[in-house]
């Protein structure tokens, strides 16, 4: 009897402090193409729902190929692209964010801004105060979300400090954005927070330029896995290409983007619980480097290749989307769910990662 009591109080005890969901985060990135797997992971993704705690972020690319369009009647067909997204969500009572990637920026060209700005329009237009797109368009943001008492959401632009065709100098706007941010991540420094934008600050997908041997000897694999075809001094001349004279603002090495990755972490390096969450690679990578945590979910429609790396935890080079828990004590735990077997939602990874306490 008393062993039994011991072990009711022990129970009791445990129930106590055990942790309880304050907010879930559905997060997809690169969703802006309608196909079999994009419509089965987005209506499988509902059944996670948690009532009244639940957010769902799409983190750019949100319209393949050129974003929204800017004429009838291929602005109705970009409008479905979107429609797709969010619809199951607002039905569900799911809060849900828009994000912009450099596709909604008119793929970097130079109807870019008016392509964003109708894309926030058509949007605006819905009149649903749960349905948002953050941070206003043509603006670099950043813009902070209150999700709960321990977890606060920052968003920015990223595709703004890459774009090529702003017309003027956009210097003091990224130093205005950078400072902003860093005092919005001093306010919340008790608070977990999330940092989301399209790019990532760490990832080995092919925007971070990594190729391997076969790149080298099979270039013609990058487009169909099954194209065994030696081509060694061709093959070659394509990474050597891509990192100098076609040298894109979109990956990694670029100057403007390694100026991006080297003053936005180097703001968020002193908040002792932020984690960066973007899309952008068509993958799903969680990334843990020395402290610093990555979560890439891009591949809400696209895939692609994914580089090994020790620093990398998990990755996956189809379809899938990640989900986000943090918890009363601000512990988070991130959970990746893919269609495998096929036809199937499978969660095939799950981590925790501890609030660290400052005082």
């Amino acid at each position: 009897m008393r062993r039994t009591l011991f072990l009711f109080f022990i129970f009791l005890s445990f129930y106590s402090f055990a942790q309880e969901l304050e907010h879930r985060l559905i997060v997809f990135g690169d969703a802006g193409e309608i196909n079999n797997k994009q419509t089965f992971l987005i209506e499988k993704s509902h059944a996670l729902k948690v009532d009244k705690k639940t957010t769902a972020f799409f983190v750019g690319d949100n319209i393949y190929e050129f974003g929204m369009a800017l004429s009838a009647p291929e602005n109705m067909e970009t409008a479905k692209i979107l429609q797709s997204q969010y619809e199951g969500f607002r039905k569900l009572d799911v809060p849900v964010y828009f994000l912009a990637g450099n596709h909604d920026w008119d793929k970097s060209k130079k109807d870019g801004l008016a392509k964003l700005k109708a894309q926030e329009q058509f949007i605006l237009d819905q009149k649903d105060p749960g349905l948002k797109f953050i941070p206003k368009a043509g603006t670099i943001g950043p813009e902070a979300i209150h999700m709960s008492e321990r977890l606060t959401v920052i968003t920015y632009d990223s595709e703004y400090w890459l774009f090529p065709h702003h017309g003027r100098s956009i210097e003091q706007d990224k130093d205005e954005f950078i400072a902003e941010l860093g005092k919005l991540l001093e306010e919340h420094q008790d608070k977990r927070v999330i940092l989301i934008s399209h790019h990532p600050m760490l990832t080995f997908g092919e925007h971070a330029l990594k190729y391997t041997w076969r790149d080298h000897l099979f270039p013609l694999t990058r487009l169909w896995k099954g194209a065994y075809l030696p081509l060694p001094g061709l093959g070659s001349l394509y990474p050597l290409l891509r990192s100098t004279a076609f040298a894109s603002p979109e990956d990694i090495k670029h100057p403007l983007y390694s100026d991006l990755i080297a003053r936005v972490t180097e703001v968020s390096k002193s908040h002792p619980n932020l984690i960066f969450v973007s899309g952008h690679d068509h993958g799903l990578q969680y990334i843990d480097k020395e402290g610093m945590h990555q979560i890439v979910s891009g591949s809400g429609a696209k895939t692609s290749e994914i580089r090994k790396d020790e620093s990398l935890k998990f990755r996956y080079n189809k379809q899938g989307f990640s989900v986000i828990d943090c918890h009363d004590n601000g512990d988070l735990r991130i959970q990746f769910y893919i269609d495998e077997p096929q036809d199937s939602l499978t969660k095939a990874f799950e981590a925790e990662i501890p609030f660290q306490l400052t005082h």
